[in-house]
C-alpha cells in the first residue's frame, strides 16, 4: 500500500514550509538544530526527501530544544501550532512536533483520538550521555519506552493486548494524569545535567538508543548540507552517524519492499477539496 505520488509531493513540500519556518526561529535565536535520520539519510542520497518518505525530523540539544518550545509561544507564525505536553495536557510523545495549521494528516490509530493533527514535522531532544552503553542509560531507554507504551494506551492509541508486565506498571499509573507521567518521562530522559558529557543520545527515536548514543563532537561544527534545493545544518561527521544508524551500505536503495511510509488514510491540506484514502 503506497501513497499516491502526487498527494505525498504535495505533503512533503508543507513539511518543507514547516521545516523553514522552524529554521527561522533557530536562526534568529542561534539555537543548534540539525537534520537526522531520514531526512538526513535522504539529504546525503537524494539532496532532499527519501523519495518515499512522508515526514521531515531533525533535532535539538536539550538545551536548545526547551528554549524553542518557549521561544515558539511568541515567535512562530500564527499558522503553526507546537504540539508538546506544555500545549495539549494530553501529549503521548516523548518529542514535540511542529504542525500546520487548518491541515490534517492521520493514520489508522488516530482516527479515535480528539486532537491537533494537522501535517507535521518532529523535533527530537538531544540528551547530554557519558558514554555509549553506559547502564544508567540502558535504564533511561527502558523506562522512556516503557512509559510511551503507558502514555499511548492512556490516551486510547493502543488497542492490542498487553503484556503482563505492562498491565501491571498500566495498573499502578491509572490514577495519575497523562500530563504527570508526560513530564516524568522528559526528566528521566533529561536527568544528565551535565553540558561537559562528550555525548547526546536520543531517547526519542524508534531505533535502538545505542545506535543513537554519539559523541557530540561528531555533530559539531554543523555542516551545511542541500535538501530540496537549499541548505540546513547536519551534523559535521554525518557519514558516522548515517552509518551507525543505517549500516555501511546506506548509500545503496532497500529492496520494494521496504520502502515504507506512514500509510496515512486522511490528508486535508486545507484547501476546498479534501484528499481522503489516499493510498492505493
Amino acid at each position: 500500500m503506497k501513497m499516491d505520488m502526487s498527494i505525498l509531493r504535495k505533503l512533503q513540500l508543507v513539511e518543507l514550509e514547516i521545516l523553514d519556518e522552524v529554521v527561522s526561529i533557530c536562526e534568529k535565536n542561534n539555537l543548534d538544530y540539525f537534520l537526522i535520520e531520514g531526512t538526513l539519510l535522504g539529504a546525503i542520497r537524494h539532496k532532499g526527501f527519501i523519495p518515499w518518505d512522508d515526514d521531515i525530523d531533525i533535532a535539538m540539544p536539550r538545551e536548545h530544544y526547551e528554549k524553542f518550545l518557549k521561544l515558539a509561544k511568541t515567535q512562530l507564525n500564527s499558522n503553526y501550532f507546537v504540539h508538546c505536553i506544555d500545549t495539549d495536557p494530553n501529549y503521548w510523545l516523548p518529542f514535540a512536533k511542529v504542525r500546520k495549521n487548518g491541515t490534517i494528516v492521520e493514520e489508522e490509530i488516530m482516527t479515535l483520538i480528539d486532537t491537533h493533527k494537522g501535517i507535521y514535522i518532529d523535533i527530537f531532544p538531544l540528551d547530554n550521555a557519558n558514554k555509549q552503553g553506559s547502564m544508567i542509560q540502558k535504564l533511561q531507554a527502558y523506562v522512556t519506552k516503557k512509559l510511551t507504551v503507558v502514555l499511548w494506551f492512556k490516551r486510547g492509541l493502543l488497542t492490542k493486548k498487553l503484556n503482563l508486565k505492562h498491565k501491571i506498571v498500566l495498573t499502578l499509573l491509572k490514577p495519575v494524569k497523562l500530563k504527570y507521567l508526560s513530564l516524568l518521562q522528559q526528566k528521566i530522559m533529561s536527568i544528565n545535567k551535565n553540558k561537559d558529557s562528550k555525548y547526546f543520545v536520543n531517547l526519542g527515536s524508534c531505533y535502538n538508543y545505542l545506535k543513537h548514543t554519539i559523541p557530540k563532537n561528531r555533530y559539531y561544527p554543523p555542516v551545511k548540507v542541500e535538501f530540496e534545493g537549499k541548505y540546513y545544518n547536519a551534523p559535521n561527521d554525518w557519514d558516522y552517524i548515517l552509518r551507525r544508524i543505517y549500516g555501511e551500505n546506506y548509500l545503496e536503495l532497500p529492496p520494494e519492499e521496504k520502502r515504507t511510509n506512514h500509510n496515512f488514510v486522511h490528508i486535508d491540506f486545507g484547501e476546498d477539496k479534501v484528499e481522503q484514502n489516499t493510498t492505493k
